[in-house]
């Protein structure tokens, strides 16, 4: 912030002494006497501030494809059941005034916090070949093999909740999201705890985590080309950020 001097002139007439001077015999005056001062002048002031930028909430690193595979990737479906498993280790969510993480910023006294939500569309995993894309017969639904979500804090702050595990086992309906990671509005408002406008060392409210998936092409099933290799299309999971009154 700058500082601002306001300077005001005072107007101080001066009024000219007006000489008398005469003798018993006359008397005479000066004519044409002139008050000479000073004329009033405005003063106008200036200021200017520099403003920051609004804090807002950014989630980054949510993977667009989970990759399931087994732990031995030399092991084929025997008609047994064959694990799947996969990892989306660097899921950040963070407050910042630009994409950049840690740029300072304000919230101008609208604390918002933030929850992370986990919905999902579809309950099938679709078996395909390179060379048949209608082939189905490994396919199975989630009622039959379950998909295993587990959240792994990684690196959270103060006050986040943290959910730990999700099976899901059955068509997504209202109120089956899950959600991995929230902040409270009021938590947030906690200037001992975080203070992002600060202009030497601002802190930031944020939550690391990772997301394992886990599931299994079920027993019993019968390739209708043995020998080929089989990849599998499963439910659509959406990662959403919602702000939190």
């Amino acid at each position: 912030m700058k500082n601002v001097k306001l300077i005001a002139v005072l107007a101080a007439p001066v009024s000219a002494l007006l000489i008398v001077a005469g003798t018993q015999a006359t008397v005479g005056a000066m004519a044409g006497t002139v008050v000479e001062g000073t004329a009033a002048t405005d003063a106008t002031t200036a200021a200017s501030a520099d403003s920051i930028l609004q804090c807002g909430w950014r989630i980054a690193g949510v993977s667009s494809t989970i990759s399931l595979a087994n732990e031995d990737t030399t092991l084929e479906y025997t008609g047994s059941s064959y694990s799947l498993a996969g990892t989306d280790d660097a899921i950040n969510v963070y407050l910042s005034g630009s994409d950049a993480e840690d740029t300072r910023c304000s919230f101008y006294n609208d604390y918002k916090g933030a929850q992370v939500k986990v919905g999902w569309d579809g309950t099938t995993f679709t078996s395909r070949t390179a060379a048949n894309a209608d082939d189905s017969s490994l396919s199975w639904n989630v009622s039959d093999s379950p998909l295993g979500i587990s959240y792994t804090d990684a690196d959270c702050s103060v006050d986040w909740t943290t959910e730990s595990a999700l099976n899901i086992s059955g068509a997504f309906s209202t109120g089956s999201e899950v959600v991995p990671a929230a902040i409270l509005a009021t938590s947030v408002d906690t200037s001992a705890e975080y203070n992002p406008s600060a202009k030497t060392g601002p802190t930031f409210p944020k939550c690391g985590f990772a997301a394992s998936y886990s599931t299994a092409i079920p027993s019993g099933k019968t390739p209708s080309a043995p020998g080929s290799t089989y990849s599998f299309t499963g439910p659509e999971l959406s990662t959403t950020l919602v702000l939190e009154p």
